[in-house]
């Protein structure tokens, strides 16, 4: 087998395992988009456009299964790679008809939904694809291109502002594009000349992690600078709130916002799926209080439940457990969230119990349960009980197939007991430790997060002018003065002659030249002699990250987030709140 075979091989397995989440994930940003223009008119244009996708993605499925397995013989791989290729072609060209069946609505805010959901399917499309050129840039091109054209030939300046933002959100996702392809072609040839030298077993193994390496760096790297573009898109749309709209645009406004955020949510777990399956998570296990974490949970959803007319309920614990305690806080975040969503009467229930030499989280609730036949498929990707109709309220299927991977790396069981008619539990078993750790001080309480912004002096550091323009917007909307800049160099330039320190920073993690949020911060403390308030934004979520962040005493905010998030965070910092990791 040649180097070029090997190269066919690695990219047929990698875009085989990423077809089904590609294909049936795009149905349903599909879906709601269709759902969103529906009140607009033109329904024949989008059902029949609806259709099309629907046709073209069980032909796609059909043939994603006839390679059942993901095994590929040299030939295999390259037939494979033709056929995805034109998959991803024709999905291409579909969405480019869709920059005119979904640009009849004059309103501004529609296109800002559509070109949204263009930009969330092209950062997919850069997980899902990007080892291979051709299959890639079969989707992506055809997809955004026509998307930022649309935007520029509607005339309004607020369109051409979407759109030349959109022809810079291309050629970001290019330049990433290639580096990450050039990454896997050298990761596969690496690997393929150390199969030839099973002599050197030594050189062999450094060689396969270096690989590794580079997938792994990869990946968070997608998980910082593929959020860039959601992230200013999630402000600016935030900001749009502070505009003057009729009643009406600002129902639509509304309803936007609402899609926007249950496409950030599919982003979001797309991403985790895609870092868990590509083994680029991380653990760091230790011993830690379950108290903190479980008030955290109850303050974030007793008023979601409240809301829905249901009893929740959270008994603490005092015991000390030995595990990874963002990735536990991640799985018991999805069980309770599942609960909320499907249970329609009665209350949830959190709780642990002791069980030999460990303990269990339970999450108990009276909902619907889940039949016995079903059980066994509650775990798979995109896969839901009791709704047909695909309710986007309800989530869109990925919350226990995260629980699931994240379990399987912790090596914490989960366990389920459902009875239809009668509810369900889900529960984690983990094991206990002897050692406490300082537990984080409590959230501020929601009515908190209502600061009076008139007056404050903040200063935002970032490299990226889109995310800067965003924040400045939100920023000024709540009448704080503002003053932007790309470094931390050039932030002190521009506040030489200030009378008076700044009351908060927001400084990104990573920064030109090697420069970082921490060494800004650190920079204007020392000019101002003060210890102001700083909050660190960043899209790495990295355990080396978030350790450096707490040595540094810095509340870390993590991207993409709204202007709600931010607005809590520096409420936090300003009220001396203790550093807490956000999310």
């Amino acid at each position: 087998m040649t180097a070029d075979e090997a190269l066919s091989r690695e990219q047929a397995v990698m875009i085989h395992r990423n077809v089904f989440t590609g294909v049936t994930g795009g149905f349903v940003v599909a879906c709601i988009l269709v759902t969103c223009f529906w009140s607009t008119g033109g329904h024949s244009r989008l059902a029949l456009w609806l259709g099309a996708g629907a046709v073209l993605g069980v032909w796609r499925l059909a043939v994603w299964r006839s390679y059942a397995g993901g095994e590929f013989s040299a030939a295999a791989a390259r037939r494979w790679l033709r056929q995805a290729a034109w998959g991803a072609g024709l999905s291409g060209a579909l969405w480019a008809i869709g920059s005119v069946v979904f640009f009849f609505p004059p309103e501004f805010i529609y296109h800002v939904l559509f070109v949204f959901a263009v930009a969330m399917m092209g950062i997919t499309a850069m997980l899902s694809f990007g080892s291979h050129a051709r299959t890639f840039l079969a989707y992506f091109l055809p997809t955004a291109v026509p998307a930022a054209l649309a935007t520029l030939a509607h005339g309004t300046l607020m369109d051409a502002y979407i759109g030349i933002g959109m022809f810079i959100y291309i050629a970001v996702v290019m330049r990433f594009f290639v580096t990450f392809n050039r990454a896997f072609v050298r990761s596969v040839q690496l690997a393929f000349e150390n199969t030839d030298l099973v002599s050197q077993l030594t050189v062999q193994k450094e060689a396969a992690e270096s690989a590794n390496l580079a997938k792994s760096r990869f990946l968070a790297a997608a998980s910082h600078d593929l959020r860039q573009p959601m992230h200013a898109l999630t402000l600016y749309l935030g900001a749009l709130e502070g505009h003057d709209f009729e009643e009406a645009a600002r129902g639509n406004l509304a309803n936007a916002r609402k899609c926007a955020q249950t496409m950030d949510e599919m982003f979001r777990a797309l991403l985790d799926i895609s870092r868990l399956d590509a083994g680029a998570v991380q653990t760091e296990v230790r011993g830690f209080a379950l108290k903190p974490l479980l008030e955290r949970i109850r303050m974030e959803f007793a008023p979601q439940a409240e809301a829905r007319g249901l009893a929740f309920t959270v008994r603490t614990s005092e015991e000390i457990v030995h595990s990874d305690p963002d990735a536990v806080e991640r799985i018991l975040r999805n069980l309770v969230a599942n609960a909320v969503r499907y249970t329609e009467r009665g209350g949830i229930l959190v709780g642990c119990r002791r069980r030999g030499a460990g303990l269990r989280i339970a999450v108990y609730d009276t909902g619907p349960g889940i039949a016995a036949e079903e059980q066994g498929n509650i775990f798979e990707e995109f896969y839901q009980v009791g709704n047909p109709e695909r309710d986007r309220s309800k989530g869109i299927g990925l919350g226990l197939a995260i629980v699931e991977r994240l379990a399987r790396l912790l090596a914490a069981p989960v366990a389920m007991d459902s009875r239809p008619g009668r509810g369900s539990m889900f529960g984690l078993d983990l094991p206990l430790a002897g050692a406490v750790q300082p537990p984080p001080r409590a959230a501020l309480a929601p009515g908190q997060a209502q600061l009076d912004m008139r007056g404050l002096f903040i200063v935002v550091v970032d490299d990226e002018d889109a995310i800067l323009a965003a924040t400045r917007e939100v920023l000024e909307q709540w009448r704080c003065k503002v003053v932007t800049a790309a470094s931390g160099a050039a932030a002190l330039e521009q506040l030489a002659a200030s009378p008076r320190a700044p009351d908060a920073l927001i400084c990104d993690f990573r920064l030109r030249n090697h420069e970082t949020g921490i060494d800004v911060i650190d920079a204007l403390r020392t000019e101002f002699n003060a210890d102001i308030p700083a909050l660190l934004v960043s899209g790495d979520s990295a355990p080396a990250r978030m350790r450096e962040a707490e040595a540094n005493g810095l509340r870390v905010l993590h991207k993409p987030f709204n202007e709600n998030s931010l607005r809590l965070a520096l409420t936090q910092i300003l009220a001396k709140g203790e550093p807490q990791a956000a999310t």
